[in-house]
């Protein structure tokens, strides 16, 4: 039987193509193909994939909080992270969630399709420009950017980002399939992890850290 793949990205051309390849030359069965990172973990608590192909910038529910989610749903599927930025904390926070590999869109689709045999084998793969970014960051500034998110549960960071996106409380709740009191407890405790009571400081926050692009 053919691995089977599922894929989430919210341009659908690319969707379509990167099903192409995988069904006409790379051997996979792709059981899902989806917009969203809430429509990925339905896909995956109903398919079971082996593997789940994940961009990190969609709309609505956070992606990189969601891979957590993704392997509580379907144990067995292994997360890939494709996105087209190569960010240490983008990086940083995959690997925290448990992705078994980061790869970015510029790469060819041999490529991305290679790394993902390396993965199904029980290795993780990287491409040569995350690998790149992972060895220029000194021990110094791997801490400081640790130390900064491991002051924040998961949730938080996908608060952070929302707000650093722009939403309000009403929008996070929706995206994140949370009460509006939900999303402000959120907002209270993450106001106090980082010591910023101001929202547009919060925004500022996050782009300094790397969360939004």
């Amino acid at each position: 039987m053919n691995a089977t793949l599922a894929i989430a990205d919210d341009h659908e051309i690319l969707r379509d193509a990167l099903t192409r390849y995988a069904t006409e030359l790379g051997g996979y069965e792709v059981v899902a193909s989806v917009g969203d990172a809430q429509a990925a973990i339905n896909a995956c608590r109903v398919r079971t994939p082996d593997l789940l192909l994940l961009d990190i910038e969609m709309p609505g529910r956070d992606a990189l909080s969601a891979i957590r989610d993704v392997h509580a749903v379907s144990p067995g599927t292994k997360v890939v992270v494709l996105s087209a930025y190569c960010r240490d904390s983008f990086i940083q926070l995959a690997l925290d969630n448990g992705a078994a590999g980061y790869l970015v869109k510029s790469d060819p689709p041999s490529v991305i399709f290679e790394s993902l045999e390396k993965i199904l084998r029980g290795s993780t793969a990287y491409s040569k420009s995350v690998q790149a970014r992972m060895g220029a960051r000194t021990p110094d500034t791997r801490a400081d950017n640790a130390t900064c998110l491991a002051r924040l549960t998961p949730r938080e960071v996908e608060v952070l980002r929302g707000i650093g996106r722009g939403l309000d409380n009403r929008q996070m709740a929706a995206a994140m399939s949370l009460s509006i009191r939900t999303v402000e407890r959120h907002v209270s405790r993450l106001m106090d992890a980082v010591g910023i009571r101001d929202r547009a400081q919060l925004m500022k926050y996050a782009y300094d850290q790397g969360l939004v692009v």
